[in-house]
């Protein structure tokens, strides 16, 4: 499929059970603060300068680990470059073994918070409070933005110009054809990209 500039892909993390494991069960020094990352990231004010993991595997080698909010030293300069706006703070990480991986790794939250559904082009419905009736939207409710029950036509904004972002129609991070494209030139691993075409289609009981 031939992709245009104007693409822009869900970042979906894609394990391999080796180096990019399907789950990663860690331990963290010191304790990450609390946080909703559907909301907003941690304040670099309350985050540590520099964190410990171990982790309960004999080997990582991904560079993007979406749920686990972790990217090599690889994604950062490509951030970087990209001028993506993100919160980053390093990390040591210890394997079984006293193992360490080869590349270097920093905990990883995405700044920009989006919202790139173009309301008058697409086609979607609003979820309802199930006590009250009420739309789940600022206006009727009071809430951080709309939450949508589902999105059968997605239409993208022609105005959207950052390269990875977390989207809030979909609560998942968002990246442009440029991201992309960068990404498997240089032959990072950990994710795989999904695009929002007409195809597509949101439903916000997936997997439940």
């Amino acid at each position: 499929m031939t992709h245009t500039e104007n693409d822009f892909f869900i970042v979906k993390y894609s394990p391999d059970g080796v180096g990019i494991p399907y789950f990663m069960d860690k331990e963290w020094n010191p304790e990450l603060p609390s946080y909703d990352i559907y909301k907003k990231p941690p304040s670099l004010e309350e985050l540590a300068d520099k964190y410990n993991i171990k982790i309960k595997s004999n080997q990582l080698d991904g560079d993007f680990f979406v749920k686990d909010r972790l990217v090599s030293l690889n994604i950062l300069n490509l951030c970087k470059e990209l001028k993506i706006n993100c919160i980053t703070v390093p990390v040591t990480i210890q394997l079984y073994r006293n193992k360490t991986p080869k590349k270097q790794y920093f905990l990883f939250f995405l700044s920009d918070y989006i919202s790139i559904l173009d309301p008058k082009k697409s086609i979607f419905s609003i979820s309802r409070d199930i006590y009250t009736d009420k739309l789940d939207t600022p206006e009727d409710k009071g809430l951080d933005k709309i939450y949508y029950e589902k999105i059968d036509k997605f239409r993208i904004k022609k105005d959207i110009s950052k390269h990875l972002f977390f989207c809030q129609e979909l609560s998942k991070p968002v990246c442009s054809h440029v991201f992309k494209k960068k990404f498997e030139s240089l032959n990072l691993k950990g994710v795989e990209f999904e695009i929002i075409d007409d195809n597509y289609k949101y439903d916000a009981w997936d997997g439940f």
